[in-house]
């Protein structure tokens, strides 16, 4: 090989070199771009169970849209051959969306058009994602996991409207004739009593404590036969201060020991903390609670925030 030959090489060389970096750095750049637009969407896996307890659940029963809070939406939603349960939603814009969705026979997928929202729904696990629509419009929703001879007609939509037009209609659903707007003045009750503390419970403590509330043996503590329990031997302050504090110590409960952390769920509302509470006490022990027990008001939680506890202290008043 002469100079000539060996420079018209070194040439190619350093053009397919510029050539490779220029393609990286695009790639980069459109990443980013896209991590700056639309964020980081990963769908995350609460819990794994059987498909008939992950159905039997209540907000699986009956899928749909539920107000958690305000300015916090859930879209609960059962993926089977083939169609999605339901088919078409109404979500308010700008206000955040929790995806739970679930597949009741074979894998199928979940992805809206438009969007970075791109899920595999797997029959025995939820899957959840957190996402807020921008921008008012009809956003189709398609199954990309083949699932069978009738995949190609599982389809849906999900109509993202102005937050005026979503209260009117309530969650998703036409208004009943003469309801006047009540759905949203519900939503703004003082005492939360409107929140769905089923879904709370679904979306923050189902992959510790189970769909059932029964926990799992030696590392998650149950509740289902337990929390009414504490609330005679701890008294009515307990419970919030686990909540807001979480708790920190080994225990013992239905003669097991367990020694893990419970974590503090102070990043809920009191209205949320309150709505689940109650929905702890009452979805597996109906009748348990002493007669005189007044639901927990959000009220309780707001005074259990000002004691500036720690987890360790919670700990060591259930100890004593």
């Amino acid at each position: 090989m002469n100079d000539r030959q060996h420079r018209q090489i070194a040439a190619w060389e350093r053009r397919w070199l510029a050539f490779s970096g220029v393609m990286t750095l695009t790639f980069v750049m459109l990443i980013a771009y896209n991590l700056a637009t639309e964020g980081a969407h990963v769908a995350q896996r609460t819990t794994k169970a059987t498909p008939e307890q992950i159905l039997a659940q209540e907000v699986f029963r009956e899928p749909g849209v539920r107000q958690l809070a305000p300015g916090k939406v859930q879209v609960t939603t059962v993926a089977r051959a083939f169609a999605f349960a339901p088919a078409d939603v109404r979500v308010p814009v700008g206000v955040e969306v929790e995806f739970y969705l679930t597949a009741a026979d074979v894998i199928h997928g979940y992805q809206i058009e438009r969007t970075n929202v791109n899920f595999e729904l797997i029959p025995g696990e939820i899957s959840t994602l957190r996402y807020t629509f921008r921008r008012p419009g009809v956003y189709r929703i398609t199954c990309n996991e083949y699932c069978g001879i009738g995949h190609h007609e599982m389809l849906g939509t999900i109509t993202v409207v102005p937050a005026s037009q979503w209260h009117v209609q309530g969650a998703g659903r036409p208004e009943e004739p003469g309801a006047g707007g009540a759905s949203a003045d519900a939503d703004a009750t003082p005492d939360g009593a409107s929140l769905d503390g089923a879904s709370l419970y679904a979306a923050n403590c189902v992959a510790c404590h189970q769909a059932n509330g029964r926990g799992i043996p030696g590392a998650f503590p149950p509740l289902a036969g337990h929390a009414p329990e504490l609330i005679v031997e701890q008294g009515r302050d307990y419970l919030p201060l686990v909540m807001v504090y979480g708790l920190q110590g080994p225990i013992e409960v239905a003669g097991a020991s367990y020694a893990g952390v419970m974590p503090a769920w102070a990043q809920l509302s009191d209205a949320e903390l309150a709505a689940v509470s109650n929905h702890i006490l009452s979805a597996w022990d109906e009748g348990a609670m002493p007669a005189d027990f007044r639901p927990y008001q959000p009220v309780d939680f707001a005074e259990a925030r000002g004691l500036g506890l720690s987890s360790s202290d919670v700990h060591q008043r259930r100890s004593e």
